[in-house]
């Protein structure tokens, strides 16, 4: 997937997180795994794929991503019916952080794997 497509779906995904994480609760989707496995799985697939969509700028991509998850919790708590807690912010946090390391490894490890080895 070239990177301009992955910077749509990243940008996208961050627009879905808002609308599941900051409005009624009736936009919420229902799964079938913990509340707490569905943030980490949820946030890994955000940081991998901000990752892939910035690859020279993971670092300053994984902090912006942590403040946004924090900014997100902190607007919970204005709403009514909504609830931020800590432990939110870990586990979301955990889950990104996860996807960023991911992505990272296996996008290097991929480009070891396509570099010619040296020759003799």
């Amino acid at each position: 997937m070239p990177q301009t497509a992955f910077r749509f779906l990243a940008w996208g995904l961050i627009l879905g997180l808002f609308i599941v994480t900051d409005t009624t609760m009736a936009f919420r989707p229902h799964t079938l795994i913990s509340p707490n496995a569905d943030r980490f799985v949820a946030l890994f697939v955000v940081g991998a794929v901000f990752s892939l969509a910035y690859p020279k700028h993971v670092v300053p991509i994984l902090l912006a991503l942590l403040a946004v998850i924090v900014g997100f919790e902190l607007i919970q708590k204005l709403l009514a019916g909504r609830h931020g807690y800590i432990k939110d912010i870990f586990v979301k946090g955990a889950g990104c952080c996860a996807g960023v390391v991911a992505a990272t490894a296996l996008r290097r490890a991929l480009s070891a794997m396509s570099k010619p080895t040296g020759t003799s």
